[in-house]
């Protein structure tokens, strides 16, 4: 699933090209994408020359303010992405935004292989008090070392299963918390109230410098994920231990690479990657 540096990489790229177009129409094979907007044929009649005014992510949803005091909210879930070009696997796009602005005619292309995307579409005050959006905790990116710790204080479990928790943090996914975790070396296990305060300082300092850098590498591709252009993220190729079960861990220690095997545990639903060496278990 895409995560913040993903949907922030997808973000910059709208608000750079659709500021300023009008929403002309929308097509969608895929009804079930507007279940919770009243249906298709409703969203496609309200839509209708809405201007986009701003667009902003808030945690790993694309929020598009428009006209009238209307807003349309996206969730790429598992696989989807928005295209400027018109995709090569056309059967992948199941909603198309066809827009304007002045005599310029464009179309916006959303691929979801998968169809598990999430629009909200309505007035601005209602998509915002649903409790997909309200609840969401403050952006990482926006909050100071000091919030941070203050937020962690009030948490207890597992400390992989606490940055997973959108309430608590949004936007920190799977990837980005294995590679934090692993950069702070505290076990995914470790249960947050156990962690000394210095060591949760440095979690979160790793977690902010993994995330500005992934989201300047155009975030991470393992299989669906692609920018507006279609082209792939390049963190994958960077990362430090997400997805490499089995291979030498290459942290330092006394001036030479750890060199343990890099191992998985599942903490609830998710699998975590780690090293059993350098990161610490606090119980």
């Amino acid at each position: 699933m895409p995560e913040l540096p993903e949907v922030e990489t997808i973000t910059q790229d709208l608000k750079k090209r659709l500021s300023g177009y009008v929403f002309v129409s929308i097509w969608s094979d895929w009804p079930k994408y507007f279940s919770l907007s009243g249906g298709l044929s409703s969203v496609q009649r309200l839509v209708k020359n809405k201007k986009i005014n701003k667009i902003e992510r808030r945690g790993k949803n694309i929020l598009f303010h428009l006209s009238s005091g209307y807003m349309l909210a996206v969730h790429l879930k598992m696989t989807g992405h928005f295209l400027f070009n018109e995709p090569e696997r056309k059967s992948f796009v199941h909603l198309i935004f066809n827009i304007k602005k002045g005599k310029k005619h464009s179309k916006l292309y959303f691929s979801d292989v998968r169809k598990f995307g999430r629009i909200i579409f309505g007035e601005k005050d209602k998509v915002l008090a649903r409790p997909e959006i309200k609840k969401l905790g403050p952006d990482p990116l926006e909050i100071t070392t000091r919030d941070f710790l203050q937020l962690i204080s009030k948490r207890k479990g597992k400390v992989k299963t606490v940055l997973l928790n959108q309430e608590f943090l949004a936007g920190v996914g799977n990837i980005y918390s294995d590679e934090a975790l692993y950069m702070a070396k505290i076990h995914p296990l470790s249960l947050v109230e156990k962690i000394p305060q210095g060591n949760l300082k440095i979690l979160f300092i790793k977690l902010i410098s993994v995330l500005e850098r992934s989201i300047k590498l155009r975030g991470t591709t393992r299989q669906d994920y692609r920018d507006t252009s279609g082209k792939k993220g390049d963190y994958f190729n960077q990362r430090l231990v997400y997805a490499r079960k089995g291979e030498k861990c290459a942290l330092q220690s006394g001036g030479r690479a750890c060199g343990s095997r890099i191992k998985t545990v599942t903490v609830g639903s998710r699998t975590a990657h780690f090293c059993p060496k350098c990161q610490r278990l606090y119980k």
